[in-house]
């Protein structure tokens, strides 16, 4: 049986929703293709008043602190030493690592000359936060690939660099903390230069520091939606006992992010702040139902216990961040008497498949790589000087049995 009939015979026996996720990312690539033939002006809405579109406010400016889950829940098991947390870090560096991907692929869709990309490298200007967050985003892929390659080595059965791979986790865990903390906020340095485009709502100096606290407890969020939804659609085990101790950090995040928040506004924007009802009704929507509502309910006893009010509460906190992030980018930046910017067709579709990638591949290296199994309890740090294959644990049991 040749490989591409074995590949087509998997391929049938996957659920209709994993087919549909292929079909959208299909579609996906061949809209990519038709702007990557044709252009940008030929197959987008951006124009010199909007030079930031869709691509860049989901794909980039949202997606890096969805992405966030990686570096933060490594903080808090490797760094923190809260072992018992271990079976939530692979599958958040999973999403991690494909969402960073992901935004390398949206970042390349939204270059005009793409392939003068990696002039970054060679033509460093220091005093560019592009710069910053092109290096980052750079480095941090590379962690996360460093970091993926633990259940890979599993896979396959390569010891020694699974040994070697483990002892470097705090290491790794420092790393991508300190390259995360440098990216996540710059993002929110690229809007400090708006300063009389950027409404006053969300245009303050500290907008750098709300882009990384806002990371941080959307990153815990994502965790908390991520081992939520596998549970109930994918069968894992229920991690919600472990939940309940990120359920008891976020709201202390939440708590300084609302701090620097009101300091902020009072303190710190010039001009009016409730001058243009939609921009209020926007910035109302993002600090209530993204904020508050899910601060007190992170507060409670009962979301300790409660599976589903972890879920809606983590929800909450997501919804809110993509909020932020659009009104940052994309809302309040738009002018009155200005024409509106829409996306079209072809800009929807990539950003659609980008997604439907995201949970496809997602679901793809759960199915065939453990990211689910890792019991730090159970497992061997020492670096052998010899190489051998992993062995199963029904293998070493057979042979002890035999013995």
């Amino acid at each position: 049986m040749t490989a591409a009939r074995i590949v087509m015979n998997e391929i049938k026996g996957y659920h209709r929703f994993i087919k549909f996720l292929m079909v959208l990312v299909g579609a996906a690539a061949l809209a990519s293709a038709v702007r990557f033939i044709f252009g940008l002006g030929a197959t987008t809405n951006l124009n010199d008043l909007y030079p930031w579109g869709l691509w860049i406010s989901f794909d980039v400016v949202t997606a890096v602190p969805l992405a966030a889950g990686a570096f933060t829940i490594g903080v808090v098991a490797h760094v923190c030493h809260i072992k018992k947390l271990e079976p939530l870090v692979r599958p958040a560096i999973v999403t991690g690592f494909l969402g960073y991907s992901l935004v390398c692929v949206g970042l390349l869709l939204d270059l005009g000359q793409p392939q003068r990309g990696p002039y970054v490298l060679f033509n460093w200007n220091v005093h560019s936060p592009m710069f910053e967050v092109s290096m980052c985003v750079m480095a941090y892929t590379t962690v996360l690939f460093l970091e993926f390659l633990h259940p890979v080595s599993e896979r396959f059965g390569w010891h020694i660099p699974l040994r070697l791979l483990r002892t470097l986790e705090l290491p790794f865990a420092i790393i991508a903390a300190m390259i995360s903390t440098l990216h996540q906020s710059t993002l929110g340095t690229f809007f400090l230069i708006a300063v009389d485009k950027l409404h006053n709502l969300w245009y303050n100096p500290l907008l750098p520091l709300q882009f990384w606290l806002s990371a941080i407890f959307t990153g815990l969020s994502i965790v908390i939606f991520e081992a939520s939804l596998v549970h109930k659609y994918m069968g894992q085990p229920d991690e919600s006992d472990l939940l309940a101790t990120l359920t008891k950090i976020i709201p202390w995040i939440m708590g300084i992010y609302m701090l620097v928040k009101v300091y902020a506004l009072a303190f710190l924007s010039h001009g009016p702040l409730f001058d243009r009802p939609v921009l209020t009704a926007l910035f109302s929507v993002e600090m209530i139902v993204g904020v508050l509502i899910p601060f007190a309910m992170f507060l409670t006893k009962r979301i300790r216990t409660d599976k589903q009010m972890q879920l809606r509460a983590a929800s909450l906190v997501i919804i809110g961040l993509i909020l932020n992030r659009f009104n940052v980018s994309m809302f309040a930046m738009h002018q009155p008497g200005q024409p509106v910017y829409f996306p079209n067709f072809i800009e929807s579709v990539v950003t659609i498949g980008i997604i439907a990638a995201h949970i496809l591949f997602f679901v793809l290296v759960a199915k065939y790589f453990p990211i689910f199994e890792h019991h730090p309890e159970a497992t061997d740090y020492t670096i052998p000087d010899r190489f051998r294959k992993i062995e199963k644990h029904g293998e070493a049991h057979g042979k002890a049995s035999e013995a």
